[in-house]
């Protein structure tokens, strides 16, 4: 999915919920949350999503390609920004 649709897609959840807390995981969201997944594929996509949300703790560069590289993950494995309804 390219860049703008998910930012499109992130847009129209903030849209639909009053409170909204942004987790960066590596497994998708429990079910019992009403969540949105975005699957990055790169940390400037985390930069650019990050700005949406005041109190999201973002890594730096080096820690995210840490987290990334730790247990030898995919590309398709990388980090999901995982937006909880809260």
């Amino acid at each position: 999915m390219i860049t703008k649709n998910k930012i499109r897609r992130i847009e129209n959840f903030l849209a639909a919920h009053e409170k909204v807390k942004a987790k960066l995981e590596f497994s998708f969201p429990l079910p019992k949350y009403e969540s949105l997944v975005i699957i990055l594929n790169s940390y400037a996509e985390l930069e650019l999503f990050s700005g949406y949300f005041e109190d999201f703790d973002l890594p730096t560069e080096e820690e995210y390609e840490e987290m990334c590289n730790s247990n030898n993950y995919s590309v398709s494995a990388y980090p999901k920004f995982n937006l909880y309804a809260i």
